[in-house]
């Protein structure tokens, strides 16, 4: 499996058999790079600028934007909801975390905003790569986020949606969620291949591409 951070909460991951799958692509209102991909699946998180743009792809694609479990070119894929904010979206609306199954589980937690109770962490089941939210004031914070991390207890977690240079707006830096983990592997790189799981949990914090 391949998994390459585009930028903000948008990563492109490459499963085994080959399947593009294209997370919560953003405009270019943001300030990142907006690429003109062809993916094979593209899932939006929810409706905003920044998560649910998909006016520069190509291609015939598959866009799955709501809760429910679904088969996509072979991609088992796993809808649910929750919100977008700690009022039961009545300040910013819903919010679907997607779990991909396929040689590995991947979870895309989207705009988060509230820390994950059991019935929705049962529906996630066994997840063995986190792409996880951390920066807040849109989302769980950095605490927050390591509260969720620890429920979910994959073996990857990939850091997402925190302040950068090019980004137009505030969020917290990712080193405010890291600094809560032993093991962070801080690459130089926007993409990873991953052919095993390491054997104790490990961050990995990608350079965007975008």
């Amino acid at each position: 499996m391949k998994i390459t951070y585009l930028a903000h909460a948008s990563f492109l991951i490459e499963t085994k058999s080959g399947v593009k799958i294209l997370t919560d692509p953003y405009d270019s209102s943001v300030g990142y790079t907006v690429f003109e991909l062809s993916p094979d699946v593209v899932l939006t998180s929810h409706k905003h600028f920044d998560h649910g743009y998909t006016g520069s792809l190509k291609g015939d694609y598959v866009l799955v934007d709501k809760e429910g479990e679904f088969n996509v070119k072979g991609v088992k894929i796993k809808g649910i909801k929750t919100f977008h904010d700690k009022e039961k979206g009545q300040k910013r609306g819903e919010n679907i975390v997607f779990v991909i199954e396929d040689e590995f589980c991947v979870a895309h937690l989207g705009d988060l905003g509230h820390e994950l109770a059991a019935p929705e962490l049962e529906k996630m089941g066994k997840v063995d790569i986190l792409l996880i939210p951390v920066g807040g004031v849109y989302t769980i914070d950095a605490k927050e986020a390591f509260n969720v991390a620890k429920a979910v207890n994959p073996r990857v977690i990939i850091p997402m949606h925190y302040k950068t240079e090019k980004l137009k707006f505030d969020l917290g830096k990712a080193e405010e969620f890291t600094k809560h983990f032993e093991d962070v592997e801080v690459l130089n790189s926007c993409e990873i291949e991953i052919n095993n799981l390491p054997e104790k949990q490990k961050v990995m914090l990608l350079k965007y591409k975008g």
